[in-house]
């Protein structure tokens, strides 16, 4: 009586059935990476077709939680792209902003600090400078301390106000990016691995038969 027989290459899988080379390589070679197969009798033995649609169910649960990442992360890109779009098409809405365009109108002193602390409308409108914004309007002393700041401070000469949270953004975008793509790498391997196991539960049918 033949003795049970260990595959572990796609070649050796060829030979054993007497088939040619086909379509199905692709993944057959993939399978042969990390399993084998135990054939006896020209039958395969192991793995059980069973125990390979477990591992699909797996394996789709994978997808749908890695398809649920993606999405996660094109909506941050998607928001971090699209911050200051945001940022100047709500401004029109907020009492703020209209109280600070008021008070550069009426108020020469107030909008000559606006100009020397180099401050545009994007930046006091964006809110992660809310807090500024708020003391800006009401603070004479921090109007001038921070137009006195921005015109002396080494740091205010290569940046302005807003440039952090503007990079900041940037790096959300990036860092976004860098995220879909690794999850879409996985997303395909893991596709491949699904085709692989399919593959091999139509030879095991055929050749079990």
């Amino acid at each position: 009586m033949p003795l049970p027989k260990t595959i572990n290459n796609y070649e050796g899988f060829l030979k054993e059935f007497g088939l040619e080379k086909n379509g199905d390589m692709p993944y057959m070679e993939l399978f042969f990476k990390k399993k084998f197969m135990v054939t006896e009798n020209k039958k395969i033995i192991y793995p059980k077709v069973y125990d390979i649609e477990e591992k699909i169910e797996v394996l789709e649960k994978q997808i749908a939680n890695l398809k649920e990442q993606i999405r996660f992360w094109e909506k941050e890109k998607t928001t971090a792209e699209k911050y200051y779009k945001n940022v100047n098409a709500t401004k029109y809405f907020k009492k703020k902003f209209w109280k600070h365009k008021l008070k550069q109108i009426v108020n020469p002193e107030y909008k000559e600090d606006v100009l020397n602390a180099k401050l545009t409308d994007e930046v006091l409108m964006d809110p992660a400078y809310e807090t500024l914004l708020d003391t800006f309007l009401v603070d004479y002393d921090y109007r001038k301390k921070l137009s006195d700041t921005v015109n002396k401070s080494i740091i205010y000469k290569e940046n302005r106000i807003g440039d952090y949270n503007k990079k900041r953004q940037i790096l959300k975008t990036e860092n976004a990016k860098k995220k879909i793509e690794q999850l879409n790498e996985k997303l395909n391997q893991t596709n491949l691995e699904i085709l692989a196991y399919q593959t091999v539960i139509k030879y095991i049918k055929l050749v079990n038969k």
